[in-house]
């Protein structure tokens, strides 16, 4: 399944009857973020008033390198879903401000894209307790690393 998941919503906006999806979207490339494999989705969309209410869950692992010491990490991105889209007064469509509905048409790729990205971390790191890269040679101070270098004076937090 591509990013592109577009489903018509029509029947739910007009007849009230919810649409489950529980398929898979491709997440593009964000930054130096990499989604090696298609975010999976559990959705319930059902008719909310003249609007549409989304809830659910999106998961995904995110791959890239780990700020600290560089080498490669894949962490896996959980997000609740819980979006209502509410029409706008007095406009010819009625969803014609949003971004990912447009008449009766849910780009559900393109909502899964933005939940993902709002989710991501600021970085990526292998572990809570990496030691990152040493400063003297620039090998990695995780145990196993290559770096032999005496201890620094700052690395300890010492003044």
């Amino acid at each position: 399944m591509g990013s592109s998941l577009v489903i018509d919503v029509g029947s739910l906006l007009h007849a009230g009857r919810p649409i489950s999806l529980d398929d898979s979207v491709v997440v593009p490339p964000f930054g130096s973020f990499a989604f090696r494999h298609p975010a999976r989705i559990a959705l319930e969309l059902r008719r909310v008033e003249k609007g549409l209410q989304i809830g659910g869950t999106v998961d995904v692992d995110v791959a890239g390198e780990c700020d600290r010491c560089l080498d490669d990490v894949v962490v896996s991105i959980h997000v609740d879903v819980d979006e209502r889209f509410d029409p706008p007064s007095g406009s010819g469509d009625p969803f014609g401000d949003n971004n990912v509905l447009t008449g009766n048409h849910l780009d559900v790729g393109d909502l899964v894209r933005q939940l993902v990205i709002a989710a991501l971390p600021f970085g990526l790191v292998c572990s809570d307790d990496c030691c990152g890269l040493c400063a003297a040679c620039g090998q990695s101070k995780n145990a196993g690393g290559g770096c032999h270098c005496p201890e620094m004076e700052g690395d300890h937090g010492e003044s």
